[in-house]
């Protein structure tokens, strides 16, 4: 699969998260709704299947990584949602972590502010 596809895919369940996390949508709801609201594929849906079901873990496994004095709701939830979404197709599919990191960092570029990436670069490299 080409690199700028999978890229694209993995903007999809980003913005995805984003939009739930912006949300009351959690658990089996959120599974529900990403089944029946979007054409992910089979990859996605594992992606957002995972989320769901370890919603709190995922964010307590990052704010566990993160800068003292930093805390989850401190970060903005462009870059929570690149965390998200990072974290959760490593544990979710058998893309290598080097990959997924290195698109997390494209995405970071694109969709939020450039002192975010080695931010984001360095909490992704120490939970993954």
């Amino acid at each position: 699969m080409e690199l700028q596809t999978q890229w694209k895919r993995r903007v999809e369940v980003f913005k995805y998260i984003y939009a739930i996390r912006m949300s009351d949508i959690h658990g089996s709801v959120l599974k529900t709704h990403a089944f029946e609201k979007n054409e992910f594929d089979a990859e996605q849906l594992k992606i957002v299947e995972y989320f769901a079901d370890h919603e709190q873990e995922v964010i307590d496994k990052i704010e566990g990584q993160m800068a003292e004095g930093w805390s989850w709701n401190r970060i903005s939830s462009v870059d929570q949602a690149i965390l998200i979404e990072a974290y959760c197709e490593v544990k979710a599919t058998a893309i290598e972590k080097n990959i997924v990191i290195d698109q997390a960092i494209v995405t970071t570029k694109h969709y939020s502010e450039e002192k975010s990436v080695p931010y984001i670069n360095a909490i992704l490299d120490k939970i993954l």
